[in-house]
């Protein structure tokens, strides 16, 4: 068959994302026998006229729409992506009548209700490198659906679905479809190669939603196969800054000291950030990263108070914050560090001890203060606020919906949040982020390839403070 995939997704804040999940069902559905045709809409100066010019060109049978995020995920101004995904949708419509399939990680978290508002069929919930060639097989021989792992469809005015497969081991998957991204234009918007060296979470963060995308078990990339993929593209493309978009790089601390070590032993000169936490980021993975071409850390800390850290399941006490912080500080890594504020019973003492106690670890090079929780369905933040009546069974969690702890909802809490932050030059909120100094001052750090971007950040701030003031 004829497969036209398209990345939707053209978010560039902070930075732009390179679409790998898109990239690699491409190679998969290229494996199946498939003639495949990409389309990354990120930088598309007409949507219209390149969705069209593509269908003309190329007549395809069926059209794959990837899907990153429904919306930014902000308490603060937020903002959904899917009205712009059903313009997408009706774009196509106008030129082709060929079925639509919709997958990607925004898909995987409400896969019926995102397909019913965008008029689609069919849509694929977790992994699709294996499901979507299935799809597309039972399709063309008119064979039933019901063995497609994670594939909706509707049926008699209903839908019915297959629960998705976590089980395929990520060195049994094609390498991504790399020739089709354009690194350059990326690159200058701020972006990086993607890599991921394992799938899965095994922690249990109330939150979040990760176990319908990839599922609780880990499964690993070879770590020769991983530093293989990365030094084929350094070959390939010029391309030598990338970003570790695993849910927690450093967790278990061997696989990574693994990847770290292959990448040392074939002197790979690359730098490279990752998301972490401080589970197991000791001295000794500090020392290692930073050889291997580290340039810096994204710590997912979000609480700093044992009772937050236990309301939110975290998995890490706040000795393992303290110690992360110097093992990082002793490696002279930059790191920024992560907050998620307004988790059940968290009260604005509770603030207040935070910045307390993460002010007597150390000093990180920016902290992150982020205000409300995005609700999922199939959570445990999602089953804390039906029971405490912000949201029921039949509230629609398509467009944005968050919690706030009711402790905090006696006063201002972005208010509160700013006026905590200006006690500490290198913290930031939602407010700093929306500005357009901040936004300018990300052009120009993108253009500049300063990585990270967020290593100044308390320079940054001053200057910000003094132009608004």
């Amino acid at each position: 068959m004829k497969v036209l995939m398209i990345s939707t997704n053209r978010e560039k804040s902070p930075f732009a994302v390179a679409p790998i999940g898109a990239a690699k069902v491409v190679s998969a559905l290229r494996s199946s026998g498939h003639e495949v045709d990409f389309l990354d809409l990120c930088f598309a100066r007409s949507i219209r006229r390149t969705i069209k010019n593509a269908i003309q060109h190329f007549a395809p049978d069926i059209i794959g729409l990837s899907i990153r995020n429904l919306d930014n995920c902000a308490y603060v101004q937020p903002h959904a992506y899917f009205y712009a995904d059903r313009v997408i949708v009706e774009i196509i419509r106008r030129y082709c009548r060929a079925p639509i399939v919709i997958g990607g990680s925004g898909v995987s978290v409400a896969p019926a209700e995102l397909a019913a508002y965008l008029g689609v069929d069919y849509a694929i919930a977790g992994e699709g490198e294996r499901s979507l060639p299935a799809f597309l097989s039972a399709l063309e021989h008119q064979s039933g659906f019901d063995s497609i792992a994670g594939l909706w469809w509707r049926e008699n005015d209903g839908w019915r679905s297959n629960p998705a497969d976590f089980g395929v081991l990520p060195a049994d998957l094609p390498v991504q479809a790399y020739e089709h991204i354009e690194f350059a234009r990326y690159f200058s918007s701020g972006g990086f190669v993607a890599i991921q060296t394992k799938r899965g979470c095994p922690f249990e963060c109330i939150y979040c939603s990760y176990p319908a995308l990839e599922g609780h078990r880990l499964r690993f990339l070879p770590p020769g196969q991983c530093v293989d993929e990365m030094e084929k593209i350094v070959r390939d493309t010029g391309m030598s800054d990338f970003f570790f978009v695993d849910g927690v790089f450093n967790f278990p601390p061997a696989h990574a000291a693994a990847v770290c070590e292959e990448i040392i032993r074939r002197d790979l000169k690359i730098r490279w950030i990752a998301y972490c936490n401080p589970s197991g980021l000791d001295h000794e993975l500090a020392e290692l990263f930073k050889a291997a071409g580290c340039a810096g850390v994204e710590l997912g800390v979000d609480a700093a108070t044992e009772k937050m850290l236990a309301n939110l399941k975290k998995g890490f006490t706040m000795a393992d914050i303290e110690r992360t912080y110097q093992a990082l500080g002793r490696a002279g890594l930059p790191f920024a560090v992560f907050l998620l504020f307004g988790g059940p019973d968290e009260n604005y003492n509770d603030w207040e001890l935070t910045q307390q106690h993460l002010q007597g670890f150390g000093k990180a090079n920016a902290v992150f203060a982020s205000l409300g929780i995005r609700i999922y369905e199939h959570t445990s933040m999602y089953d804390i606020a039906c029971g405490q009546g912000c949201v029921n069974p039949e509230t629609p969690l398509l467009e944005p919906c968050f919690y706030l702890s009711p402790n905090l909802q006696h006063d201002d809490p972005v208010r509160r949040l700013d006026r905590l932050a200006r006690g500490d030059p290198t913290w930031s909120t939602p407010t700093d982020w929306n500005s357009i100094t901040v936004r300018l001052i990300q052009w120009f750090l993108a253009r500049s390839r300063v990585i990270p971007c967020w290593q100044d950040i308390e320079n940054y701030g001053k200057y910000m403070r003094r132009r608004a003031s």
